[in-house]
């Protein structure tokens, strides 16, 4: 077997776990993973040189963003003029480099991330999301390590650029496990495909996915984490479920997915008593599982996904719960380069955590539209999309942090809407 697909294979296992992936033509790849599988390493010419035989390649993706958000007060007048609020953000510019060493099967990525909507806030800094390397054993076999996103929920896996609306769902983000340190082994088949992962575990509960590029004795560590996900390809090629969504011409296709992961803390490591966020609790588990479908035809597309989080927390009174959440969203082109598109979005909190007379659920309307400055590309596209918020968000206020970046939302109300215009790049 050739270094060449060997290499491929260990880009590829890259990519699925990166959220990165590929699109399905020429235009549509992003161009560091395009230039990896179109030339050998010997071959292909390199952004910059270095002397220790590895090429590598840099691409740039910024988000800029108008926000308007419409609060209705939960106690009138509590709110003021914060009731309205608006504005311009960068969300997200991210750097992204990616190479592999000549002579050898091993690959690189490293993304870097200056915006607001990833780190919580820390606007213009820049923190590190991804440091991992892939090395391909065989044309199915790859071992990853190092830090990457957690590839157990399918709605979180595609790229910040390859969603339908301005970001991804509040469900989404309530529920997605976020980004971890550790080692993984992919087994890629031509209609299936599986990861298993033994990580640190994962910056969860109350911090949502938050990067957490942390010591391995640092206070408030995760013991460890297991995590794996498999993949069916029912119909199809896997290139053209790397986007959420479907070009006018594609051919039908349909993907199934399901994953489960696993964390504990609290049994060694130095504690900062916070649970991964939580004051005052020290040993916690969390086992997260997910299930998802997706499928594609000629200029539509269709998305669902059910997941569910289960938390225990062993403190002074042992607190366990049980969430659950729904996505469904779909998009179709009217022409090729304007997309129209819809999402519906519920999470279901446990009785444990909802206030007496307050709403159980929380529900999110979507819908918007996405131009496309070259047809079947996501390297300039300009989205309007406009949310829904139909239920009180009193209990997702007392969890603190529920409302993330890049939501939008805001919070502290019975009902809420918000209005993104955001212009994507990537070069």
């Amino acid at each position: 077997m050739s270094i060449k697909i060997q290499h491929a294979t260990a880009v590829l296992a890259l990519a699925a776990t990166s959220g990165l992936a590929m699109g399905q033509s020429s235009l549509d790849l992003d161009r560091a993973y395009a230039s990896e599988l179109r030339s050998d390493a010997q071959t292909r010419s390199s952004l910059l040189g270095s002397s220790n035989g590895a090429n590598l390649n840099v691409e740039v993706m910024t988000q800029f963003r108008y926000s308007y958000n419409s609060r209705d007060e939960l106690t009138a007048g509590a709110l003021g003029d914060d009731d309205t609020t608006m504005g311009f953000e960068t969300p997200r510019t991210q750097v992204r480099m990616s190479g592999g060493i000549e002579g050898t099967d091993i690959s690189g990525l490293i993304i870097f991330d200056f915006g607001a909507a990833e780190n919580g806030g820390t606007s213009g800094t820049g923190e590190l999301l991804v440091a991992q390397a892939a090395w391909g054993l065989d044309d199915n076999w790859t071992i990853l390590f190092g830090q990457w996103h957690n590839p157990v929920m399918g709605s979180e896996a595609f790229a910040p650029e390859h969603t339908l609306a301005a970001d991804k769902s509040f469900t989404n983000e309530f529920f997605q496990v976020g980004y971890t340190q550790g080692v993984a082994f992919v087994y890629g088949a031509d209609n299936f495909k599986f990861i298993g992962a033994f990580a640190d575990g994962a910056e969860y509960i109350t911090n949502y996915g938050s990067v957490a590029n942390s010591a391995f004795n640092a206070p408030g560590e995760n013991d460890f984490g297991v995590t794996g996900r498999f993949d069916w390809l029912v119909e199809g090629t896997w290139d053209q479920f790397a986007d959420a969504t479907s070009w006018r011409g594609s051919n039908y296709g349909a993907k199934i997915g399901a994953g489960a992961h696993w964390q504990t803390q609290g049994d060694s490591n130095p504690s900062d008593n916070s649970g991964g966020g939580i004051a005052g609790y020290n040993d916690t588990t969390v086992t997260f599982w997910t299930v998802d479908a997706q499928i594609e035809g000629d200029g539509w597309n269709f998305f669902a996904e059910y997941v569910g989080h289960r938390v225990e927390i062993d403190a002074t009174t042992n607190v366990d719960y049980t969430n659950h959440g729904f996505i469904a969203q779909g998009g179709f082109f009217f022409s090729d380069q304007w997309e129209g598109f819809a999402r519906y979005d519920v999470t279901m909190l446990d009785d444990v955590l909802v206030a007496a007379g307050t709403d159980d659920n929380f529900q999110n309307v979507t819908f918007g539209f996405n131009y496309y400055f070259v047809p079947e590309s996501h390297a300039a596209k300009f989205t309007l999309d406009a949310s829904f918020a139909l239920d009180e968000s009193t209990n997702f206020d007392a969890l603190g942090v529920a409302f993330p970046n890049q939501t939008n939302m805001l919070g502290n109300s019975d009902s809420e809407f918000t209005l993104r215009g955001q212009m994507t790049l990537v070069f």
